[in-house]
């Protein structure tokens, strides 16, 4: 900016000054037009250095030819945590959105280690790393739970709570199969005695509910079995949704049984 400041101000001086009488008008005129190239020059690079971050990251995506080749599955499954979801096949690329470990996807093509991929009304890249083909048991009711439990993780904890602003345990379960039109009672004890079938730890599948005991009550907590070792729930103790490791000293030792709802 300085740099076109100085030239402007160059321009202006030459084209105001009195002419000399030895002076060539060809001379002058000569020289005004070398300045004015001069300033247009320094427009022009000026326009280049003031690129938005938006024409920028546009002109990257531009510089990146995409290659989508035919992918090796059609149905993947976001692995990994929380993974952004990007407008191009690199991290360079806008981030769209995220998505959770658990969503079920469209796979549509791939490109340098990238897939693209649609969900929901959305097209967009993941990282290969973060995604993993889909199996049958992905497409189960079961899965489908987990899948809509993630995008709650992280939701505080809230006594009584049976809704997105606020769950407690067995309003968190209550909450997730009622939406695929089954009906818990908001009560951990309730649901582990009157309702669904009764499933081995060893077979557990995703969706699956797991209960356990605390200090002061037979049934005392509910969570969501994810797969993988892992369980989903409303955590008092954290104060949000949160996942932990079934397999742990705590979980393990005040595990009492699980039951399939769907």
């Amino acid at each position: 900016m300085k740099t076109l400041a100085l030239a402007c101000a160059l321009l202006t001086a030459i084209s105001a000054a009195p002419q000399p009488a030895h002076a060539a008008s060809g001379d002058i005129s000569d020289l005004i037009n070398r300045a004015a190239n001069v300033t247009a020059a320094v427009q022009e690079e000026a326009a280049v250095q003031q690129a938005s971050p938006a024409e920028v990251a546009a002109a990257e995506v531009a510089a990146h030819e995409v290659v989508s080749t035919e992918p090796e599955f059609t149905k993947g499954v976001i692995t990994g945590g929380t993974i952004n979801v990007r407008s191009g096949p690199s991290t360079n690329c806008e981030r769209i959105t995220q998505v959770t470990t658990g969503k079920l996807v469209t796979v549509l093509g791939t490109d340098n280690g990238w897939y693209q991929i649609q969900f929901d009304s959305t097209t967009g890249y993941v990282f290969g790393d973060y995604l993993r083909e889909a199996t049958d048991a992905d497409s189960t009711i079961g899965a489908q739970i987990v899948d809509m439990a993630m995008a709650h993780l992280g939701t505080r904890y809230r006594s009584g709570g049976a809704a997105p602003g606020g769950f407690d345990c067995s309003g968190f379960t209550r909450y997730l199969y009622g939406q695929f039109g089954y009906s818990l009672p908001h009560s951990a004890t309730s649901q582990y005695n009157n309702y669904g079938a009764y499933v081995a730890k060893e077979n557990l599948q995703k969706g699956d509910l797991v209960f356990f005991s605390d200090s002061a009550h037979a049934i005392g907590h509910v969570a969501i079995y994810i797969g993988d070792g892992q369980i989903i729930h409303a955590r008092y103790s954290l104060g949000r949704v949160s996942i932990d490791n079934f397999y742990s000293n705590y979980y393990t030792s005040h595990y009492v049984g699980a039951k399939r709802i769907a």
